[in-house]
């Protein structure tokens, strides 16, 4: 059974809350915060609190201040219990990291219903990045967003947001701290929106800027890419209103994204998109002398998998090998179809020994690989042209060479890798 610390300087309110809460859930109840706090120096193992704003000997601010700071409570969702309706208040509370704040008189029903919601299962609504540099609020934020059933990816700077998207993590909306330490909410913004992989994400800012400045600060918000903006402290309906309206949002250009610019068999992208990717890489290596390298690939044999087997095996093996080429890089590469049976990957900061030495990983996870379907087993094998930019070069010559170094790995015999050289011309890279 979860335990409730309640603290209330009224007895009405603790028979009532006593009563309400009493077979559901095992409660300590005390009369002021002096008294909470010294059990708690004891005792910390609660789940929830609900504490009253204003009480003698030690009120609730200062009770919540405490149990954040001296006994190391931050992590227990707290909920404060006042009459007023202050801004002040409010603010306090969020300053403070309390999970949310009820209104006195609440109705009969209303806390018990308030609980069962926040300890109810995992239903998942969708995913939100919380990108917030304090750890109370982080912390608080994604308690909130756990009790209306929505997973929290909580990230304490703009770096660590752009790193955990490139690790591959799925995302509905990111709520972004505008005033964030280092690289600021606003440049987050325009990196994302700039970045054809995650600009349809929509971006939520949040700030605290007092009524003086906000304005300005809306302003610069969406000029640099903000789709939403929150002020602190939020109206928690408000708040939850606006995320699911930005998790709906996020999902469904995500569908329309993935509809137009993945490969409706292997999910890999399409060679439009592939070539809109490639381009930017490419003009980006020119401009700041980065390596970038191109890998060109091609199944060995796939026709006679197709007459042998069927359509439906040769489909199977296309996604067999997609999974596995996906599985086989880093995730700042990029892999699609290029048609038919061949593939390719794009490898940013990738001079041409490390692209060989990664395409030669791929080509032993594949060769290894078995595809079972319906009682049949085969294995497949791929054959692998590599490429690095050069001097002089456009999207032309640098795909061509790949694709001239694959053309040499299938005529020596297959199962290869074969790279372009410019001592040397083609080679092929010792297995």
């Amino acid at each position: 059974m979860k335990r409730i610390l309640v603290c209330d300087d009224s007895d009405f309110v603790r028979k009532f809350i006593k009563r309400e809460l009493e077979g559901f859930y095992e409660m300590e109840i005390f009369t002021d915060g002096l008294a909470a706090y010294e059990f708690l120096k004891h005792d910390k193992d609660f789940d929830f609190a609900v504490i009253d704003g204003e009480m003698p000997n030690m009120n609730g601010w200062e009770l919540i201040r405490k149990m954040k700071g001296d006994l190391e409570l931050e992590r227990l969702p707290s909920v404060i219990l006042t009459a007023s309706d202050d801004d002040y208040f409010k603010g306090l509370a969020f300053d403070l990291g309390v999970f949310d704040y009820m209104k006195k008189p609440f109705k009969s029903g209303d806390l018990l219903k308030y609980l069962n919601s926040f300890f109810k299962g995992n239903i998942n609504k969708g995913v939100v990045l919380v990108v917030e540099d304090s750890k109370l609020q982080n912390h608080t934020i994604s308690q909130q967003l756990n009790l209306k059933h929505i997973k929290p990816i909580s990230v304490y700077s703009g770096e660590e947001a752009i790193e955990t998207l490139l690790k591959g993590e799925t995302v509905d909306t990111i709520l972004l701290d505008l005033h964030l330490s280092g690289a600021s909410g606003f440049q987050i913004a325009k990196a994302l929106k700039k970045d054809s992989r995650y600009g349809y994400i929509p971006i939520i800012g949040i700030t605290a800027a007092s009524d003086r400045v906000r304005t300005e600060m809306m302003k610069e918000a969406f000029e640099s890419g903000v789709d939403d903006f929150i002020s602190k402290p939020y109206n928690i309906i408000e708040f939850s209103a606006r995320i699911m309206a930005g998790i709906k949002r996020g999902k469904l250009v995500r569908k329309f994204k993935e509809e137009s610019e993945l490969d409706y068999l292997t999910k890999l992208y399409n060679r439009r998109t592939l070539f809109r990717m490639l381009n930017h890489l490419f003009s980006s290596s020119l401009r700041y002398k980065n390596k970038l390298s191109f890998l060109m690939i091609d199944i060995d044999h796939f026709k006679t998998v197709n007459d042998t087997y069927g359509h439906f095996m040769g489909d199977e093996v296309l996604k067999s090998l997609a999974h596995t080429l996906v599985s086989s890089i880093r995730n700042s590469d990029i892999s699609g179809r290029f048609g038919g049976e061949e593939f390719c990957v794009i490898l940013p900061h990738t001079d041409i020994n490390n692209a060989s030495i990664a395409a030669e990983k791929i080509r032993k996870n594949v060769e290894k690989e078995t595809i079972k379907i319906d009682n049949q087993e085969i294995s497949i094998t791929i054959s692998i042209g590599v490429s690095s930019m050069q001097g002089g070069d456009n999207i032309d010559t640098f795909i061509k060479r790949a694709d001239d170094a694959l053309y040499e790995a299938k005529e020596s015999g297959r199962n290869r890798v074969c790279y372009y050289d410019k001592e040397r011309g083609i080679a092929a890279f010792n297995k």
